[in-house]
């Protein structure tokens, strides 16, 4: 096994501490964090360790609750975006009268604007959790479907998909055992994209109004600070801005250092999907025909055939292969 890089481990950290923040949120927020519990805008101090915000209210206590709505949101959304890229993929992949329309309504998702697209669903709609990891989850997928037909349509052609076919292999058994493999070194670029899009965007809709109503999470926490005009004319900026952003982007770093050693790990296992060539045998690919089809060339050992005496001509019966 390879040794991981310290990035790697930094990542599984803070991703082990952001989930475990998380579930412990109410054991750990030293204060409600709907209640005021200390003057407006103090700084911080032993019993606010983040100073409190202009209602009074722990910022800590408020970046410990907002953990765990923005894990909500994220893992939602990246389970539902993933799910449905591999099977619309999948399905296009195969080549068959789906491919037309599923790519067609692809093209079109992409066409169309997100961010307007996503304000105005939100507004008719409404503001809620359910409806923000919808609208997210629904309109995040196309990208990486395209992605996973091309790997789909590159495999279904390789020489012992072909062969597998030619056995009598059934579609489904082809999709199980080489279709669906192969698009997994597509999933921890997938798994960081659609995380990183997902906190990025609840976020920004939270920062617009369009978030969850009454949910606390690091994107309201930042609403809530820029909608104080003298934000920046004092120091509560460090304490009010600071946190929920860092959150955000600790959070993007760690998903990210993760996928990055993951993927690597897999095109080193694999030297085949990595776009190296493998070596091949001495007479035009006979070698991978062998392996491919369990059936060896025969082997001659007469003492008089050509070189059956290995490089010096002086050996007796030494197996020599006869070309095809």
């Amino acid at each position: 096994m390879a040794r991981r890089p310290p990035l790697f481990w930094l990542g599984c950290g803070l991703l082990v501490g952001i989930a475990c923040v998380a579930l412990l949120a109410p054991v750990l927020a030293p204060h409600d964090p709907r209640l005021p519990s200390g003057r407006p805008l103090a700084s911080p101090s032993r019993e606010h360790l983040l100073g409190t915000n202009d209602l009074g209210q722990d910022v800590l206590s408020q970046l410990i609750e907002g953990s765990r709505s923005t894990l909500i949101v994220a893992a939602a959304v990246t389970a539902i975006s993933t799910a449905l890229s591999w099977a619309v993929g999948l399905v296009a992949g195969l080549g068959r009268r789906a491919d037309a329309p599923l790519m067609g309504l692809t093209d079109l998702l992409l066409a169309l604007p997100s961010v307007p697209l996503y304000l105005l669903v939100l507004t008719l709609l409404g503001p809620s959790r359910r409806t923000v990891v919808l609208v997210l989850a629904l309109l995040s997928w196309p990208a990486m479907a395209r992605v996973v037909r091309a790997v789909v349509i590159r495999t279904r052609s390789a020489p012992y998909v072909e062969a597998s076919r030619a056995l009598g292999a059934s579609d489904r058994h082809v999709l199980r055992r080489h279709l669906w493999p192969a698009t997994l070194d597509v999933l921890p670029t997938k798994l960081v994209l659609t995380v990183r899009f997902a906190v990025f965007a609840e976020a920004t809709l939270a920062f617009l109004g369009l978030g969850s109503s009454g949910a606390i999470s690091w994107g309201t926490m930042l609403s809530w600070a820029f909608s104080d005009p003298l934000l920046f004319a004092r120091p509560v900026w460090a304490w009010q801005v600071l946190p929920p952003a860092l959150a955000i982007v600790l959070l993007v770093l760690a998903t990210t250092w993760v996928a990055e050693t993951v993927n690597l790990d897999g095109r080193r296992a694999d030297p085949g999907r990595s776009g190296r060539a493998r070596p091949r045998g001495r007479l035009g690919g006979q070698d991978d025909r062998e392996r491919m089809t369990g059936v060896s060339r025969p082997i001659d050992t007469h003492p008089s055939s050509p070189g059956a005496h290995g490089p010096g001509g002086t050996g007796v019966g030494d197996p020599v292969r006869k070309p095809l």
